[in-house]
């Protein structure tokens, strides 16, 4: 039997896993809930997967959140895991398991996905943005995925659109966030914000609510003039778009119609962004730490 590697995806409620080989099958596929009372049940909790797998995979992979050395196998930050700021995971799981461990942050395995199979696969230099709660996503330059010298290359929530910093709407993670759309959807329904959800939000405007409309178009029209400046700054062959609000094809239809019309009102010839989904889904960070851990064992780190 081929020897397959364990990827596990770390996310806010839940820790997903499943034993990926070469032919990139979701085999054993399984969750978790994600513990938050500290390093000690966090690591058991790993460890208690692993012993599922024992004799069964040649390693580990993670994808985590936070800013993550991946050279060192340290988590630099931890996103909503605060008690894993500095945690230096990789060795840590190491001595409780005694296989290979490798580790990436969660937005750049996406990123990885698409680019080594996905819908970056032919591209060179490509951009993957990841519309959710945030802004994930990474920058792929000459097929692989950019760290960036602090390890924070592609942390796109935190670009600044403003002067006011402090303010939440200053950042594109305020502005283009699902949260401001689903809130400022509610407002406009009058309704409870927690009861609005984006499904709803796409199936009003299928029957024809103008205010719907309107306010999609805004959302999109703030992403067009993004991946536009994105455009200018890196110059890839093209943008990759995730998260659960990209299966819908208005967005997708709503953000290349507002690229037309950025680019038609632009008073410079420059090359355009060309914009497409992303492959995977719910699969891509577990692919991409598969893809991490392959590409890690076959350059010998």
């Amino acid at each position: 039997m081929e020897q397959s590697c364990l990827c596990v995806d770390v996310g806010g409620s839940s820790i997903k896993y499943a034993r990926i080989g070469r032919s990139r099958e979701l085999a054993d596929y399984g969750k978790v809930p994600t513990p938050y009372e500290g390093t000690g049940p966090y690591l058991d909790c790993l460890e208690a997967i692993y012993k599922k797998f024992q004799g069964q995979v040649s390693g580990i992979s993670l994808s985590v959140p936070g800013i993550i050395d991946s050279e060192k196998g340290i988590c630099i930050t931890a996103g909503n895991l605060r008690f894993a700021d500095g945690l230096l995971l990789v060795s840590e799981l190491e001595k409780r398991c005694r296989v290979p461990v490798a580790i990436m942050n969660d937005a750049k395995c996406a990123a990885l996905a698409e680019s080594s199979y996905g819908a970056l696969a032919d591209c060179r230099d490509g951009v993957v943005l990841v519309l959710g709660t945030g802004i994930g996503g990474a920058l792929i330059k000459d097929g692989r995925v950019h760290m960036g010298h602090h390890f924070a290359a592609g942390e796109f929530s935190f670009i600044c659109l403003t002067d006011y910093v402090d303010q939440p709407d200053s950042h594109w993670s305020g502005r283009n966030g699902m949260p401001r759309l689903l809130e400022t959807a509610a407002r406009l329904r009058d309704m409870p914000a927690d009861q609005v959800t984006g499904e709803l939000v796409f199936e009003w405007i299928k029957e024809g609510d103008r205010q719907m409309e309107k306010l999609l178009d805004e959302f999109n029209r703030s992403i067009a003039r993004m991946i536009m400046n994105l455009q200018f700054i890196y110059d890839p062959e093209r943008f990759a778009l995730g998260g659960g609000i990209s299966r819908q094809p208005l967005l997708i239809e709503g953000i290349r119609k507002n690229l037309d019309y950025l680019y038609k009102l632009y008073p410079y010839s420059v090359p355009r962004a060309e914009v497409t989904v992303c492959k995977y889904y719910n699969e891509a960070n577990l692919l991409g730490a598969y893809s991490n851990f392959a590409s890690r064992r076959k350059e010998g780190v």
